[in-house]
C-alpha cells in the first residue's frame, strides 16, 4: 500500500520548479513536509556564498518548535557539514544522517579506540541535539552542497520508516535542482538589467541544468543552437527578416532554452530506456507550456517565450500545444523545430539507433510542407554543402 503523504510531496516537487524565489520555494517544501510527515519542526540550512556559511534560512514546526531564521550558522568546520562533505565519516551507504545511528556508532569498539572519530561524533550528536534534529539530508547539486535539510522528531514519537527516508532523499534531489534554478533565475533578472554578455552566460548555465536531468541529450542544446543559427543565415537569403539583429538574438536564446520545460518532467520519463507509453508521452508534450510558465516572470523575453511555446507545432496543424498551422507558427519556432528534429534523429536513444545525417536530411525533406515550414526546409538543405 502506498503511503498517503507521497502524492502531496510529489505535487510540491512539481510546483517548486515553477517558483523563482528561493525563500518562497523553501517555505513551500517545509510546509509540505511538516503537514505530511507530522514532525515537530523542519528546516533548511542554505549556503550563502558571500559569507561562506550555511544559514538556517527557514525553520517551522507544528508545536511551535522553530529556530528563528538566520540565528544558526554552520561553517565548513561544523561536524554536520563535514559529515556530508567528507565521505570518510560515513559509516553507512545511506544518503541521510539519523541521530540514533550516530549514537550507536559511538558504542562500536573501532570508534571508541579512535579519538578523532570519537570526538567528531560526540560533537555531531551535541549539535544535532542542540537544534533538536533527528534526521538530516544533504541537498547536493552534482558535487556542490547547496544546503542541508533537517527534521525534528515525529509528533507520534515513532521512527521514520525506510520508505519515508528513501522518498525524502529523492525529494532533496528535487529541492537541489529547484534551488539551483531559482538562484539562476534571480541572477537572470539582475543580469538583464546589467550586461547582455553575462545574461547569455547564465542562459547557457540554465541550458546545462536542463541537460543534467536528461542524460540522453548531452550536447543537444548546443547543437540545436548552432544549426538554428546556420538555418537562419541561409533563410535570410531567401526572405526578408525584419530587425535581423534582434531576430538572431531571440533565436539564440530560444534555441538555448527550447527544452527548459523538461525541468518539470520526471527523470524517470526523460531517461526511460524503452519507448514511452501514451500517458508518459502526454507528460512530455506538456514541456513547452511548462517552459512558458517558468520563463513568463522574466521581462523582455516575449518573443523568446512565444518561440519556445510553439517549437513543436507542425506546418500542417497536427502539432502541439495548440495545433497552429502554416504562417501562424512563429518563424523562430519553425527554425528550431527543424534543427531539433534533425539532432534528435541523428542521436542514439536507448530504444533506437541514430539515423545517418543523410537519412535524417531525407526525412526532413520528405516532411516539407507537412511537419516543417517549406522555406525553413529549403534553408536547412542549403546548410549542407556537398551533402555534408
Amino acid at each position: 500500500m502506498r503511503i498517503s503523504y507521497r502524492k502531496e510531496l510529489e505535487k510540491a516537487a512539481r510546483q517548486m520548479i515553477l517558483i523563482h524565489r528561493t525563500d518562497t520555494l523553501i517555505k513551500l517544501i517545509i510546509r509540505a513536509v511538516i503537514r505530511n510527515l507530522r514532525v515537530t519542526h523542519a528546516g533548511i540550512f542554505l549556503y550563502q556564498k558571500d559569507k561562506k556559511v550555511y544559514v538556517l534560512t527557514i525553520s517551522k514546526g507544528k508545536e511551535g518548535i522553530k529556530i528563528p531564521s538566520g540565528l544558526v550558522r554552520l561553517s565548513f568546520d561544523s561536524p554536520l557539514i563535514r559529515y556530508f562533505l567528507d565521505s570518510s565519516y560515513r559509516l553507512d551507504k545511506s544518503n541521510y544522517l539519523i541521530l540514533e545511528n550516530v549514537k550507536r556508532w559511538l558504542k562500536r569498539g573501532k570508534i571508541k579506540k579512535n579519538k578523532i572519530y570519537k570526538d567528531f561524533f560526540k560533537q555531531l550528536i551535541y549539535l544535532l541535539s542542540l537544534i533538536k534534529v533527528k534526521v538530516a539530508l544533504p541537498i547536493f547539486f552534482h558535487d556542490e552542497l547547496l544546503g542541508v535539510f533537517v527534521l525534528g522528531e515525529k509528533l507520534s514519537k515513532k521512527k521514520f520508516s525506510s520508505d519515508e527516508l528513501a522518498f525524502l532523499s529523492i525529494l532533496s534531489s528535487d529541492v537541489a535542482m529547484a534551488i539551483r534554478n531559482a538562484s539562476l533565475f534571480e541572477d537572470l533578472r539582475l543580469q538583464l538589467e546589467r550586461n547582455q554578455k553575462l545574461f547569455l552566460q547564465t542562459i547557457s548555465a540554465l541550458a546545462q541544468a536542463i541537460e543534467a536531468k536528461d542524460k540522453y541529450t548531452i550536447g543537444h542544446t548546443e547543437r540545436v543552437v548552432d544549426l538554428s543559427l546556420k538555418i537562419a543565415h541561409q533563410l535570410k537569403r531567401i526572405r526578408r527578416i525584419k530587425d535581423w539583429d534582434r531576430f538572431e538574438h531571440n533565436l539564440k536564446i530560444a534555441a538555448l532554452l527550447h527544452d527548459i520545460g523538461k525541468i518539470g518532467v520526471p527523470e524517470t520519463i526523460l531517461n526511460k530506456p524503452t519507448s514511452l507509453n501514451e500517458k508518459e508521452w502526454e507528460f512530455i508534450k506538456r514541456h513547452p507550456l511548462i517552459g512558458v510558465e517558468i520563463l513568463s516572470p522574466i521581462k523582455d523575453l516575449g518573443k523568446v517565450i512565444e518561440a519556445i511555446k510553439y517549437h513543436h507545432e507542425r506546418f500542417d496543424g497536427k502539432g502541439y500545444p495548440e495545433g497552429l498551422k502554416e504562417r501562424k507558427i512563429p518563424l523562430i519556432s519553425a527554425i528550431i523545430a527543424v534543427a531539433d528534429a534533425y539532432d534528435a534523429m541523428t542521436s542514439d536513444r536507448p530504444y533506437r539507433k541514430a539515423l545517418s545525417p543523410q537519412e535524417a536530411k531525407s526525412e526532413i525533406k520528405k516532411n516539407k510542407g507537412l511537419q516543417f515550414h517549406p522555406q525553413v526546409v529549403d534553408a536547412f538543405l542549403k546548410v549542407f554543402p556537398n551533402g555534408k
